[in-house]
């Protein structure tokens, strides 16, 4: 009887993570998306190879926490058009919808291994340009206990600082603690420093006043 006991209880939780894990959408659904965002020029046609490979790479290992992250990441670099000026120009459904493929992806990384660094870092940022800054803290969070100054603690501590700025919380101690990181670290010789000393000085008008 244990041992009946015990064969259910695994079935169950085997269930319980099938149920939670990330599925991509159909490839059919998703050209569709993409030729009617493209349209209105919503796409970055040269990820288009990219993103093919990385759609099939996920559908053959769906428990991989990197694949569903590359794939995430790819959707990401495929919308930026649309992305960079989702703030001020409101995106297509179709472009939305493809967000929010990337989004779901992003999550299902993060549900298979939570301190996944890219995988916060990039829906921290994913949100950001959507304009959605109260929900990226979380998860820039995450990213920022990875090595302070490294290329990927450099992207966290950016977006971070812009939610902080775009969230009145430019106050609040763990923003200033981050900020004065960031600014030691963007005039250190760091990959694209010259651009985090211009954001830098950006954040002084927000976090020094």
């Amino acid at each position: 009887m244990k041992s009946l006991t015990l064969i259910f209880l695994a079935i169950i939780a085997k269930t319980a993570v099938a149920q939670t894990s990330f599925k991509p959408v159909e490839k059919e659904t998703l050209d569709q998306w993409i030729t009617e965002a493209r349209e209105k020029n919503e796409i970055a046609t040269q990820h288009l190879p990219k993103f093919r490979k990385e759609h099939a790479d996920v559908l053959k290992e769906p428990e991989d926490a990197n694949r569903i992250f590359d794939y995430g990441r790819v959707l990401t670099m495929l919308l930026q058009p649309a992305l960079s000026t989702a703030t001020e120009n409101p995106m297509s459904k179709s472009a939305n919808k493809i967000a929010e493929e990337a989004e779901q992806a992003y999550l299902g990384a993060i549900d298979l291994y939570k301190n996944h660094g890219r995988a916060n870092i990039m829906l921290g940022l994913l949100y950001n340009q959507q304009g959605k800054y109260t929900y990226s803290e979380k998860y820039l969070e995450v990213g920022l206990q990875l090595e302070e100054g490294g290329e990927d603690w450099m992207v966290a501590a950016n977006q971070y600082l812009l939610a902080g700025a775009y969230t009145y919380n430019t106050d609040e101690e763990k923003y200033q603690a981050v900020y004065k990181k960031f600014k030691e670290y963007a005039h250190a010789n760091i990959k694209d420093g010259a651009y985090y000393k211009k954001m830098a000085v950006l954040y002084v008008s927000y976090y020094e006043r």
